[in-house]
């Protein structure tokens, strides 16, 4: 079991109570934004919806918990079982930190609760049903990029928000990933509830096999990307010209797998792209998730 399904779980033993899925959502954004543990190395990342900060990865992963017996269910209301004493003990700075939270938000009402998280992180307001404190930003007009490797789906799609992109352009040539989210049916569905456009250009991406003949030297690379740039993409015209046109309508990003855009296709047809739309390239969550410009 995953380090961050049994703080989850602690939370849920030290409530002593049936749980809101509200609440639990809720502290573990807290546990994550706002104590020195931060929920653990790999705890889950959160977006603004409708209710202020969700994850759909721990929204996922709470399911997991039911369907295996960890959790029991009822209607709204979730509460651990006696099963769980088998997931083990959290390290004592994990448990420290889930104890302060639910001493803190324990006996808070929902709405109060709900006031504390929309006061203390106004961004997350967003896309909120109940309140909105700061506007959904808007990208200016650029060719945006960005690569979600290392990332979870929810930060990664914040990253977007965040960033002011309301469509998203997959240039992979097999949408499929192993991290939650990323597949192309989830990444989509996602998407949607979020209002970014997904469109999926699989003629613009590199094959599977190209990419695991490599050797994983710089030269192999440099000749793939040689290859993609000088046959691939002149035998695409209409797909270039598709994404070109994206790109002037709305504020879009071209995604793949890879982090570094340099290690990635999706640099070489932004700087094709960028020179038919007179429009700068932009790398997005480049260096620890600052934006950067070239």
């Amino acid at each position: 079991m995953l380090t961050r399904q049994r703080v989850v779980l602690e939370l849920l033993r030290q409530a002593e109570r049936p749980v809101s899925k509200i609440e639990l959502m809720k502290w573990c954004f807290l546990l994550r934004h706002d104590t020195p543990s931060a929920g653990g190395s790999a705890f889950y990342d959160f977006l603004p919806y409708h209710y202020g900060p969700y994850s759909f990865s721990l929204q996922r992963e709470v399911a997991e918990l039911v369907d295996q017996g960890y959790v029991k269910a009822n209607e709204d209301r979730l509460q651990r079982t006696d099963l769980a004493v088998r997931a083990g003990e959290l390290p004592t700075r994990l448990t420290g930190d889930v104890v302060r939270v639910v001493r803190r938000f324990g006996q808070v009402s929902t709405d109060d609760l709900l006031d504390h998280v929309y006061d203390r992180f106004p961004r997350y307001t967003m896309l909120s049903r109940r309140k909105t404190l700061v506007s959904r930003p808007v990208a200016e007009p650029a060719v945006h990029t960005a690569g979600y490797e290392g990332r979870q789906v929810d930060g990664f799609l914040w990253l977007l928000l965040a960033s002011g992109i309301r469509r998203l352009i997959d240039v992979r040539s097999n949408p499929i990933a192993r991290r939650y989210g990323f597949h192309k049916s989830t990444l989509s569905r996602l998407c949607a509830l979020l209002d970014i456009d997904y469109i999926h250009v699989p003629e613009l991406g590199i094959p599977s096999a190209e990419r695991q003949a490599l050797d994983d030297t710089p030269s192999a690379r440099d000749r793939l990307f040689t290859k993609y740039t000088s046959v691939t993409i002149p035998s695409q015209e209409e797909a270039v010209e598709r994404v070109a046109r994206s790109m002037t309508e709305r504020a879009s990003v071209l995604v793949c797998m890879e982090a570094a855009p340099c290690d990635c296709h999706r640099s070489r047809l932004a700087t094709v792209v960028a020179h038919r739309t007179g429009l700068p390239v932009r790398h997005l969550g480049v260096d620890d998730g600052r934006e950067t410009s070239r």
